[in-house]
């Protein structure tokens, strides 16, 4: 698992200050079009998530160099994963509505309006689930272990009642018989 002052250097590095390996060597961003950040910002998030649940340096390398190698590698990752996966998805996205708004009869300042609104609202939609998934993912083995051992208590309780529910079936009467002949 990755060390959350990893991650969050990481973040800070990637996504707030805008340090990024794909910038450097093919200088703009995902599309021509000032597209909105909070999908992106979504997408982000899956992937610190999955970084988080991924043991990146194996035990035993020490604490200054683990955090180095940790920082340069959730960075890479970010980097990767938001320049090549979610620049293709927003584009897609773009293309569509792009290929939809030229049907609508709009002036220009209507039609950049309404693909601006509609690109925040459908990659922010797509990020949510994103996020949404991943997270429903990294918490399906806890969710499994749980089910599993509350399985095994309902399995043990019917157990518990069939074998020792019998033994106290016997009629009170006969218990109070037994009782009286002992004392006797």
């Amino acid at each position: 698992m990755a060390r959350l002052s990893a991650l969050g250097v990481a973040v800070l590095l990637h996504s707030v200050i805008g340090i990024s390996y794909y910038y450097f060597f093919k200088m703009g961003r995902c599309s021509t079009e000032p597209s909105p950040l909070l999908g992106s910002w979504l997408f982000t998030g899956c992937v610190v998530a999955v970084l988080q649940a991924v043991r990146l340096i194996p035990r035993g390398v020490p604490n200054f160099t683990a955090l180095l190698l940790e920082t340069s590698m959730c960075c890479f990752v970010l980097d990767l994963m938001l320049t090549k996966l979610w620049c293709r998805i927003e584009g897609l996205v773009h293309c569509a509505i792009v290929g939809v708004l030229q049907i609508c009869p709009v002036d220009d300042d209507s039609f950049l309006a309404y693909e601006y609104w509609t690109q925040a609202t459908l990659t922010t939609v797509i990020g949510v689930c994103l996020l949404w998934v991943t997270l429903w993912a990294l918490a399906l083995p806890q969710r499994l272990r749980d089910e599993l051992q509350s399985w095994r208590r309902a399995c043990h309780r019917q157990l518990s009642r069939i074998l020792f529910n019998g033994m106290e079936a016997r009629p009170a009467p006969a218990r109070q018989e037994s009782a009286l002949n002992f004392a006797a």
